[in-house]
Order: C-alpha cells, then structure tokens, then sequence
C-alpha cells in the first residue's frame, strides 16, 4: 500500500512534503561466502571456507519515505525499509591445509568439512536498506496513466542470516552497498492521499569477510 501525502494546497498533486509507507511480500535470495585464516607456521597455513545460499521469504516488508515532490512530477526522498524473512539456507564449509616447502612450491590439500552438516537448513534472516532516492509520476495529463509512478534508490544493505540445527547454528552477517527499483500505480482516495501498487526490485554486493558475494 503506498500512501503519498502532499501538501494542503496542492489537492491531488505531488508537491511540497512527500512521504509513503508500504507494506509487502518480499522475496530474498543470498549467496556469500567467507573465509578464516589460521597459520599454524610460516610453512602451514589452514583455511576454513564457508558458504551460505539463502532462500527466504517475507510477508511483513515494511518501507518508508519522507522527502519532498517539485511540479506534481518527482519526489526526492530518503528510504528505509526492513523485513524479518524465514526459509532455508543450504550451508557448506569446507577446510583447506596449504603446506610450502623449501624450495618455494605449495600443495594444497582439501580436509573433509563437517560431514553431519545437513544439506538445507531452516534460516531466519533479518534485511534492511538505509538510502535516498527519487519517484517520478510522468503522466499527469494522461487521465488512464495519471497515478503511474516510478523510482528508484541507492544505499546501504545490512543483512543476518541464521541457520537453525540440532548440531550448531552458524550464522552469516553482512552488507554493503546496493540499490533498488520500482514500478506501480496509484489512486487517489481524497484530495491528498492515495493508495497503490507496485513491484520491486533490489540488488546488493555483500563485502565483509566475504570470499564472494552477490544478492
């Protein structure tokens, strides 16, 4: 639900103060990775590598926006959103001993990971995104498009993902920079409210101790 609110005197008009709240069911899909470093001597060398592929889903996104809209055209605002998402997580790890020998060559050596780890695991994870963006509404002269809007934004994503067994439960923190997009349509219901629409789209790199990472 998208409910912009502008000014009093600019009924049905984007213009002056501007913010929307909506509420959603968002999808989110994780793959990062990250990597510990243990050096047992100069010559021994032992790293951990785990890997985390969420697939969680979420029916209480929740996102705000508070900024400012110019010539019942565009709005700049900031975005803030967050959502308590729940699925599954398929988790790996796997050990790696590196040995160098005198004559300046390595061998790697692959030890064999937690075998008890189960392939999937039920996770919780926990999304937010901080950022500034834009919304244009480009058909104000068009009465069956009048109400289109769209926008987008870039900011910052922090995301926590824990994976629930009856072994351990490892858990993944991370974030980085992203951004966002969307589309949809709105009605107005009186002279400066309206209710929508829409559907959306966000991407972001995930950086700390991350091996790789994309979502």
């Amino acid at each position: 639900m998208l409910s912009p609110v502008v000014g009093k005197s600019t009924p049905r008009e984007h213009r002056g103060a501007y913010n929307s709240t909506s509420f959603s069911f968002a999808f989110n899909w994780a793959n990062s990775s990250r990597e510990y470093i243990n050096r047992e001597r100069n010559t021994i060398e032992r790293r951990r590598l785990d890997y985390f592929d969420s697939y969680t889903g979420s029916f209480s996104l929740a996102e705000f926006k508070f900024g400012a809209a110019f010539s019942d055209f565009v709005a700049i605002h900031s975005v803030f959103n967050f959502g308590f998402f729940a699925g599954v997580v398929k988790y790996d790890s796997v050990q790696i001993k590196t040995t160098c020998l005198s004559d300046g060559s390595c061998q790697e050596t692959v030890i064999d990971g937690n075998e008890y780890i189960p392939s999937s695991l039920t996770a919780y994870t926990i999304r937010s995104f901080l950022g500034f963006g834009v919304t244009f509404y480009p058909f104000q002269k068009k009465p069956s498009f009048n109400g289109f809007f769209m926008g987008g934004a870039v900011g910052y994503t922090f995301l926590a993902t824990l994976a629930i067994s009856d072994d351990f439960k490892p858990d993944n923190e991370n974030g980085g920079l992203g951004f966002q997009f969307e589309i949809g349509k709105e009605w107005w219901i009186n002279d400066h409210y309206s209710i929508g629409f829409g559907l959306g789209f966000a991407h972001s790199g995930l950086v700390w101790e991350t091996v790789k990472a994309h979502n």
